[in-house]
């Protein structure tokens, strides 16, 4: 896949190792027309490369909006289609009114690298944004913050399925789906 992307003040350039984690697994699990929710989204490299895959909608949120800026000039760069993606800024974890704007149960995949601190508390709130059976792929979880991320996210009904490192690495790519009876 070939991606041009330019981070300008935002995080993501696609060369960190826990973003090739990230894409590794967003090409293992991503289904043609499968809509992603990339949270921390920053310059947008893990939402073009979901695309790029052949999900049928990305969205993505950021805090900051000097993020959402960059993101959308890499879609152009990218030459994207702009109807299959929407960033929107705001904290996911406390902003309930950007949890009603990004949409419940819609999500086959949720992509978030970002620290071990931001996935804990935001635990809560992805199960309500997967579909039933749907994936968490998390990386950028230091290992010894990693058993901590673990039962927060077992806590709010996920189940562990597997996890990445690269050689060397104290970080890695975990992998959670969230298995919900009907």
């Amino acid at each position: 896949i070939l991606i041009e992307i330019d981070p300008g003040v935002s995080f993501g350039t696609g060369k960190h190792e826990t973003t090739q984690l990230c894409i590794r697994q967003l090409r293992k699990y991503m289904k043609d027309s499968a809509k992603v929710l990339d949270v921390g989204c920053g310059s947008g490299i893990l939402s073009i490369v979901a695309l790029k895959l052949g999900a049928g909608e990305v969205v993505g949120t950021d805090i900051d909006k000097d993020c959402i800026m960059s993101a959308n000039e890499n879609l152009k760069v990218n030459h994207l289609e702009h109807a299959k993606t929407e960033f929107y800024v705001g904290n996911l974890i406390d902003d309930t009114q950007l949890q009603q704007t990004v949409g419940n149960d819609c999500y086959d995949i949720v992509v978030a690298n970002i620290l071990a601190d931001v996935i804990i508390p935001m635990a809560p709130v992805i199960p309500a944004r997967l579909k039933k059976d749907g994936i968490f792929i998390t990386s950028g979880i230091i290992d010894f913050k990693e058993q901590e991320v673990k039962e927060a996210l077992e806590k709010a009904g996920f189940t562990f399925q597997q996890r990445f490192t690269l050689r060397g690495m104290e970080h890695g790519v975990s992998i959670y789906q969230l298995l919900l009876d009907a």
